[in-house]
């Protein structure tokens, strides 16, 4: 398939709609609720630990990608990852009865009881309740601070400086979390209970996991339905779960059906987010999925979006083709620039860009004579560059079909009066991708360098399409393209964009 599509979708939200109906079930009854109670010791341990084992390996592959791709968000990924395997650990050995020897078989209600510490000294219940319960609150309070963190848009001097000290910032929050971890352990009592425990404390770091964790989902759906990558959806799934452990935690009754949920939506968010890295590593794309997962723009997400045999067909025609260097990207940018003014919906700026990144991809069925000939063509030779629209939905037909792709393919050259080719479609009768990718090729064609000619300025190219109003061009797509046509400039006719003509070798 050419197209990224969403396949996931249905049991992602299958997911989060389980997940959320028996949050609302069990809170709406009580007595349910308590014939869920399962007062398990080793149970807890045991489910902490595959969480945070899952947790563990997301920040290995995580902080690997953040050494390779030296990228500050990738490296606040890492430290989500790595924060909730860290006090998630912590939260586990604290079970009483794994480390902690237990004084009784459950610690339900065993707060006027003792525990042996490691060394043998007695300790009241109540101390290592409260650190127990801090250790959990920590783990997805960090854990969904630092994947806020990952969405944000750092300034290129911050970018820099986490960069630098990218290596120092692992390593300082590895060693926070294990003195944490082995302090707590010895000396539970060093936790205040008010830390623990009082409302206005469980209520200030629910708010910060409930606003900071949507923020950070919607982020991350918003590249997720632009790109079609399976990591968006995954890290974007992982956070929603965040969110709907945190209500779990902060209603839960211990060892009762709430108190279990919250741990199994932790784990399963977690073991979504390596399913999608899982997904990647398949593709040899690891350290480029967690990259791509840092980009905000939207022309960037599309373009990670792009799939394998897109990219292939569009280097191959780069290859084969005798027109100017990066002409399909160029009049892809420009097409979601456009889509963007004209307020398109995610699915159909991806659905143009695909199309009119290939739009020309029809010339590679055309002979090199006429293909790469210097000057102008002749009504014959003319007439064979005509065909490429066909020649190109014709190679595609069978995996676009009548798709979004396949129709900007094919149309991209008729225009509003109906004098265009292939088919002589006039007005709304073209595709609007068409008529989008139509502006879009003709600007940059003229903006190109030819053996005829020397490259338009940008308002000498402007003034060409604002003349084809409502004969070659759409109106409103005109419209939309100048709107956004300065920001394209900036931005794809920069010094590092070759606008030279590719030449034969001995031509």
């Amino acid at each position: 398939m050419l197209r990224r599509s969403l396949p996931t979708v249905v049991p992602w939200l299958a997911l989060l709609g389980a997940s959320s109906a028996a949050f609302a079930v069990l809170r709406a009854n009580a007595g349910l609720e308590s014939r869920f109670t399962w007062a398990s010791v080793d149970g807890h341990f045991w489910v902490v630990s595959a969480a945070a084992l899952t947790c563990a390996v997301l920040a290995v592959a995580a902080s690997i990608a953040a050494q390779r791709a030296r990228n500050a968000r990738v490296l606040m990924l890492a430290l989500a990852f790595l924060s909730m395997a860290g006090f998630f650990s912590v939260h586990g050995l604290a079970t009483p009865g794994i480390i902690v020897d237990a004084a009784r078989s459950t610690y339900g209600g065993a707060s006027s009881g003792y525990f042996a510490s490691p060394g043998g000294t007695p300790v009241p219940a109540a101390w290592l309740f409260n650190f127990t319960g801090l250790s959990g609150r920590l783990a997805v309070t960090a854990a969904t601070l630092f994947l806020a963190a990952s969405a944000v848009q750092w300034s290129p001097v911050v970018e820099a400086a986490i960069v630098r000290g990218r290596h120092a910032i692992l390593g300082g929050l590895v060693l926070v979390i294990a003195l944490y971890g082995a302090v707590g352990l010895q000396r539970p009592e060093i936790v205040p209970a008010w830390l623990a425990g009082t409302a206005w404390v469980s209520w200030t770091t629910m708010a910060v996991v409930v606003v900071l964790g949507a923020w950070a989902a919607a982020r991350y759906i918003s590249g997720y339905r632009r790109s079609g990558l399976a990591m968006y959806g995954a890290v974007a799934l992982g956070a929603i779960l965040l969110v709907q452990a945190q209500f779990s935690m902060q209603y839960g009754a211990i060892w009762q059906g709430t108190f279990w949920l919250y741990h199994f939506q932790l784990l399963a968010g977690f073991t979504a987010i390596l399913w999608g890295v899982v997904v990647e590593y398949a593709r040899g794309r690891t350290v480029q999925s967690f990259a791509a997962l840092t980009v905000s723009d939207a022309l960037d997400q599309l373009q990670a979006g792009y799939t394998e045999p897109i990219v292939a067909l569009a280097k191959a025609l780069e290859a084969r083709d005798g027109y100017t260097i990066g002409h399909g990207e160029r009049v892809a940018a420009m097409s979601v620039l456009i889509g963007q003014e004209l307020r398109l919906p995610a699915s159909a700026l991806r659905s143009l860009a695909a199309g009119a990144l290939l739009h020309d991809v029809g010339k590679i069925g055309i002979p090199d004579a006429i293909l790469h000939k210097a000057g102008r063509l002749t009504d014959e030779e003319f007439g064979v560059i005509r065909e490429h629209p066909g020649r190109g939905h014709e190679i595609l037909r069978f995996i676009y079909s009548q798709q979004e792709e396949a129709l900007v393919i094919r149309h991209h050259h008729e225009k509003w009066d109906g004098s265009g080719y292939p088919d002589g479609l006039a007005g709304e009768a073209i595709p609007l991708g068409a008529r989008i990718a139509a502006v879009a090729d003709v600007y940059d064609a003229l903006r190109s360098n030819r053996s005829y000619r020397q490259p338009m300025t940008p308002a000498e190219a402007a003034e060409v399409i604002r003349q084809g109003t409502a004969q070659h061009f759409d109106p409103r797509c005109v419209e939309a393209f100048l709107a956004v046509a300065p920001q394209w400039d900036t931005r794809y006719a920069a010094a590092h964009v070759p606008y030279a003509e590719r030449r034969e070798v001995g031509a």
